[in-house]
């Protein structure tokens, strides 16, 4: 049994559907409301500018600095024109480094 495709931070461009990635939080936004929970910025080696991940479920919490695998969804939000990274139930987010 395989999982979603790996996909370079740097190639999300909102058609790829479910995918494996990883990435560094850079950036964390207040949200002014439940949904989505958290929405971050996350950036690797493979970025010019950091992604859109959003968090719509609780089970996920995203922190600063931190280095994950990260299994969502490629997805577009089309009132900002943006691709996001949707984590959603069902996806996942493990540490791979975290700053001393």
């Amino acid at each position: 049994m395989s999982g979603p495709p790996f996909v370079e931070l740097g190639d999300l461009d909102g058609t790829n559907g479910w995918v494996t990635t990883k990435g560094f939080v850079n950036w964390i936004e207040d949200v002014a409301s439940h949904q989505p929970c958290q929405r971050v910025r996350i950036s690797d080696d493979t970025t010019r500018e950091p992604v859109v991940c959003t968090v719509w479920t609780a089970d996920i919490e995203l922190e600063k600095g931190v280095g994950y695998y990260l299994g969502g969804v490629d997805g577009t939000y089309e009132k900002r024109e943006e691709i996001q990274l949707k984590l959603v139930e069902k996806s996942w987010a493990n540490e791979f480094w975290r700053p001393e």
